[in-house]
Parts: structure tokens; sequence; C-alpha cells
């Protein structure tokens, strides 16, 4: 058996969590509605699995967590509009910062801002894990250290919004950031609440 190691961020800050969920024959739907912010996101994948973190998913063998903050909890309560580079450059120093003096360890932290196939702004983030990089074998499993925390970032209205997988193989570096990068482009915004029982039915064609 083969276990991994996964390090969940924001582990002092409890996330937004009013989510529900859509399941299809090759993707997962994460819905969410809050004030001001109605959107949903579409991970694709055919093998989906919740775990004990509501916000984590196994989606075709990859470990995925979704994350939302309200820019409450890394800016606080400043009216002065920012630009997106701006925006996201307070939430990754804010959750360096963080991580250092919590973890006590320097990060190797790479960030580079983009835009996706279609049009949306978002920031392609990694940083190095400082854990021994040699697999460790016991009579009954083989754990395999994560190398990298892989993000990528955007922005809704208030909300950053992230999709994150860690890295365990470097040979897996560029699927990882393909499926990340491509999934930035499975959130859909509305000007009203979306109704989840009619989002099943349009996305399932029931």
């Amino acid at each position: 058996m083969k276990q991994v190691l996964f390090v969940v961020l924001f582990l002092f800050c409890k996330m937004l969590s009013a989510q529900e969920l859509i399941g299809t024959p090759t993707s997962l739907i994460l819905v969410y509605n809050y004030p001001g912010a109605n959107f949903y996101l579409e991970l694709k994948g055919v093998e989906k699995m919740k775990t004990e973190n509501q916000n984590v998913f196994i989606i075709d063998k990859k470990m995925v967590q979704i994350k939302i903050l309200n820019k409450i909890k890394f800016i606080g309560n400043t009216k002065q509009n920012l630009t997106f580079v701006d925006f996201i450059n307070e939430y990754v120093d804010w959750e360096k910062s963080y991580l250092e003096k919590t973890l006590s360890f320097n990060i190797n932290s790479n960030i580079k801002c983009l835009k996706s196939v279609k049009g949306r702004d978002f920031a392609f983030w990694t940083y190095d894990m400082p854990i021994n990089k040699q697999k460790e074998t016991t009579d009954s499993s083989i754990t395999t250290p994560t190398q990298k925390q892989m993000f990528v970032l955007t922005r809704i209205k208030d909300y950053m919004v992230g999709i994150n997988s860690p890295l365990f193989e470097d040979n897996q570096f560029d699927l990882i950031k393909n499926y990340l990068i491509t999934n930035i482009d499975g959130i859909i915004e509305s000007d009203n609440e979306i109704n989840v029982e009619e989002l099943n039915k349009k996305m399932n064609k029931l």
C-alpha cells in the first residue's frame, strides 16, 4: 500500500465551506453561493472520492484541494481597489509568512501570473516542501514525501479561489500543472444564486 503525505493549508483559519456537490460521469462540480459571489467549479475526472476533509478530493488518483478565502483574512477591511496581481500577491505573502513562522522553514516559492485559454486571470504558484526526499519503506507500506505544493489561484469578487495538488514524483510536475491550469477554466460565475437541483439536471441532462 502506498501512503502519501499531504499538507493542508490554512491551518489556523476556518475555510469557507458552503459548498454543494454534483457528480457527472466525467467531472465533479462544486457549487458556492456566498454573499455577492455565486459560482461553481467543475473539476474534470472520472474516478471521484471524498475524503475526511470536505475540501479535499481524490480525482483520478490525484489529491485535489479547493481553497476559498475572503480577502478580509489576508488584506483586512481595506477598501482600496487592488489589481489582480496585487490581490494575489497579498494572499501569497500572507500565506508564506504564516507557513514560514509556523513550520519554521523558508519556502522556495515561485509565482507567475498568467491568462487562461478562456481569458481568466490566474496565478500558478509552487513552493518546495522541506522534507527528506527519500522514500521510506516498511513491511507494509511505502511513504512518498511531498516534493512541492502546486496551486492555481484566481479571484472572484472579494474571494481568493485556489485549486491545489501536491507533487510526490518529479516526473508528474507537468501533468499536475496542466490539470490545475485546465480546471481553472471550469469556474462559472452567476449573477444570481445557483439552484443546485437545476444545475444538476442541466449537467447530467436529466
